[in-house]
This record gives C-alpha cells, structure tokens and sequence, in this order.
C-alpha cells in the first residue's frame, strides 16, 4: 500500500520512539512542528523531508537531536562537543540495527552536529533513507 509522507513520518516516528533513542535522551522525541518553541531540553525531531513514488516508494527522513549549549565562561555558549559526538553514536548504532520490516533503512549522509544559534543549541542531524515496498 501506497503510503503520504505524513504516514512515512509517524511509522518512523513509532519505530524512533520504541527505539533506545528514547532512554538516551533526556528529552521528549517529536513529530516535525510539535516541539516547543521555547524549548531547551534534549530532544529529538523527526520530519519526512522528500520521497518518490513508485512500487517502491524511496525517499529521506531527518532526525534532528536537540542539545543544549554550555557556557565555555563569561557567558558564551559553545556547542557540548561530548554530548554531541555521544549521540552522534547512539543515533549511528540506532540506524544501522532497524530491522527491516516493510521498511528497509540506511543513513543518507554521514551523521553530523549543526549549530542553531538563535535557541542557544546545536543539533546532531541523521538523514535516514528509507525504501517502503508498496505491493
């Protein structure tokens, strides 16, 4: 069965969330839009980004992890590089061990940690490829 990207999105989410992700965190994981603006907790993100639509219906997921800075002294921000690079990893091990149901999985780029200057964070983005056969 043919499937939207809104239905891609909470399979994903479901399989994310029933994942270890969720106990290496100190947050709350969320669907795209449903994570508070204010928000300064360790939490993850994720958003159907793109797909094509065949009999194998191809496309990308982001998983957005959320961690906030630390003060480096005087007030300045600067990214928690071991926090970071320690979910860089959990999210890594994560990926590469979903079980392929429906769904087969595979990173679409090598993991890595953006800054997000205007909330004080940076986030450790997974682009997670997804092959969802449809017959």
């Amino acid at each position: 069965m043919r499937k939207t990207g809104g239905e891609i999105e909470a399979d994903v989410y479901a399989i994310i969330v029933a994942s270890a992700l969720k106990a290496a965190i100190t947050g709350t994981i969320y669907k795209d839009g449903m994570r508070p603006i204010n928000a300064t907790s360790e939490d993850a993100v994720v958003s159907f980004m793109t797909g094509l639509d065949n009999q194998i219906q191809t496309g990308i997921l982001n998983l957005n992890i959320y961690v906030s800075d630390i003060d480096a002294g005087a007030g300045v921000l600067v990214k928690n590089s071991s926090r970071t690079r320690q979910l860089e990893g959990i999210a890594n091990t994560i990926i590469q061990g979903l079980i392929p149901t429906a769904y087969r999985f595979s990173l679409g780029a090598i993991i890595q940690t953006f800054p997000a200057d205007a909330i004080g964070q940076h986030f450790v983005n997974c682009k997670i490829k997804f092959q969802l056969i449809t017959f």
